[in-house]
């Protein structure tokens, strides 16, 4: 039995596709391969995993605005296709498992020209253009929100979204020294998704140039992205004490665990994981996202009283700092933690599990 999957752009649609692995590993014998684009953040990704082949091909997104790009899309998705097809017809998988981006468009392509039954997974409360593309064609769509489609519980099937095993251990991961506190320390963590984020990260600046001097039992994790790291850095020229930066962790859940809040975009996969892990939030969705999902995706936890809504254009260290004070509040964060655990279905894993084992016949470990 082989599986290949592919999704990339964003860990949001990366981590999903390796999570659904990682459930299925747990009970059958298969190989499993990963088709993304050549140098870009899937390979990187995908690489630290030891069970996993990656796969290169050229993709490009729908550009948004009249440029260059709308004469070179066509042709570098054409190659892109023909190199998905040449890694199916070698690899020759029995399924494929797709979780969005435009990485996925040439893979969806070339699986349907080679008959390869397609499973695919939506992570966002607003379906995006790529598995719109090929929703009619899959043999099964898992939603994490019912809004992204008409559900029929048949074939298009609200799962919720998966999470890597590292976030469903209930257990606090060892705490890392870095992220130590006392009792008294409310810890905050700022986290821009595996790009950054510019707004939160400007926030940042400004929060540890002047609040956090103020307000020394607020603690500040700081994770920039690799993008914007030098630049938070050079601004921030003398850090106080309660205040720590960095590019990038990849243990996320020792972060999570320290703290007591999250600042975060509201893209589907963080907010699965923000959800297993209990912890309220202040989510400033990215306002750029596709038909506005991450807005989407915040306005649901906001209407649960999960976490507290901030967009870009809100994003002021006025605003940003009441809520700080606010939500030091012991009621009012463990009200928001308890809704922002309900509001990931029970049992996530086990249904996507449920669904994909009438295509592992006799694989089981």
């Amino acid at each position: 039995m082989k599986v290949v999957f592919s999704g990339g752009g964003t860990g949001g649609h990366i981590y999903p596709a390796l999570a659904i692995k990682e459930i299925l590993k747990e009970k059958y014998d298969f190989e499993a391969g990963y088709i993304g684009v050549t140098g870009g953040l899937e390979e990187k990704i995908v690489e630290r995993e030891k069970d996993i082949l990656f796969m290169g091909v050229e993709a490009l997104g729908m550009p948004r605005k009249l440029s260059l790009k709308w004469f070179s899309f066509p042709f570098v998705n054409l190659r892109g296709i023909y190199k998905a097809y040449k890694h199916l017809k070698e690899f020759k998988p029995d399924l494929a498992i797709t979780t969005g981006g435009f990485v996925a468009f040439p893979v969806l392509a070339a699986a349907g020209i080679l008959n390869i039954p397609v499973v695919m997974h939506e992570q966002n409360a607003a379906m995006g253009v790529t598995n719109r593309l090929f929703v009619s064609s899959a043999k099964k769509v898992f939603l994490t929100y019912e809004s992204a489609y008409k559900p029929d519980n048949d074939r298009i099937i609200v799962t919720g979204n998966p999470v890597r095993k590292a976030f469903l251990n209930q257990n606090k991961a060892d705490t890392n020294k870095l992220f130590a506190k006392n009792n008294e320390d409310f810890t905050v963590a700022v986290v821009g998704g595996s790009r950054g984020a510019l707004s939160l990260n400007k926030l940042c600046i400004e929060l540890a140039q002047t609040w956090l001097t103020e307000h020394k039992n607020v603690k500040l994790i700081h994770i920039s992205g690799e993008r914007d790291y030098e630049m938070v850095k050079n601004a921030v020229k003398n850090p106080p004490e309660n205040y720590t930066l960095l590019p990038y962790h990849h243990e996320m859940k020792e972060i999570f665990d320290a703290s007591d809040l999250l600042i975060s975009r509201a893209g589907a996969t963080i907010l699965a994981e923000i959800a297993v892990c209990k912890k309220p939030a202040i989510l400033v969705p990215y306002p750029y996202a596709t038909d506005n999902h991450q807005e989407k995706n915040a306005k649901v936890l906001e209407d649960l009283n999960a976490a507290k809504m901030l967009r870009d254009d809100q994003l002021t260290l006025d605003a940003v700092s009441k809520l700080l004070i606010e939500l030091q509040d012991q009621q009012t964060l463990k009200a928001m933690s308890a809704a922002m655990g309900n509001s990931r279905p029970a049992n996530v894993e086990n249904k996507i599990l449920d669904q994909l084992t009438p295509f592992f016949p006799q694989t089981l470990k």
